[in-house]
């Protein structure tokens, strides 16, 4: 009995420890990828503006050092996503999904959520979440001097810059 209770116990610990999000395997339905694809596009002033207004004051690609940051750079998250979800549709559907209500469940990266917390609900209407998630997957993002050799310290890989997809 006594074996059962920590082989249970086992089997419990390394189901929790699983750091993938519960919706890693999403298969957009047909009606979604519709829906997707009438987001609108914004231009270019326009999605900077955004940025810079909402998103910059906590993932700013002008800080210092990883110490000076709120929340990862965008450039990260975007590489780390693109990496994950490489179509354009996956992408915009799971980064606008997190924007507008990001969970613990959903979240793609746990270290930074150690590191920061978890993002706050910026107030962004679902339409807005994607016309974002669409500009940044659209354009190539501001990198943070310091971060290509943080993410190879922190990786143990070279830091490849997709965010020009």
């Amino acid at each position: 009995m006594k074996k059962i209770v920590i082989l249970s116990s086992c089997i419990a610990l390394l189901c929790s420890c699983n750091n993938s999000p519960k919706n890693i395997d999403r298969e957009l339905s047909k009606q979604e990828i519709i829906s997707l694809n009438a987001i609108k596009t914004l231009s270019k002033p326009e999605g900077d503006l955004i940025l810079t207004n909402t998103c910059y004051a906590c993932h700013n690609p002008k800080s210092n050092s990883h110490d000076n940051m709120l929340a990862p750079p965008l450039a990260g998250i975007k590489n780390k996503y693109l990496k994950t979800y490489p179509t354009k549709d996956l992408f915009v559907a799971q980064v606008s999904d997190y924007i507008f209500n990001p969970t613990q469940e959903n979240a793609l990266m746990k270290g930074p959520i150690k590191r920061f917390g978890l993002m706050p609900k910026i107030g962004l209407s679902k339409k807005e979440a994607q016309e974002i998630a669409l500009f940044i997957y659209n354009n190539k993002l501001q990198v943070p001097s310091w971060f290509p050799k943080h993410f190879e310290d922190k990786h143990n890989k070279k830091w490849e810059d997709n965010s020009s997809k």
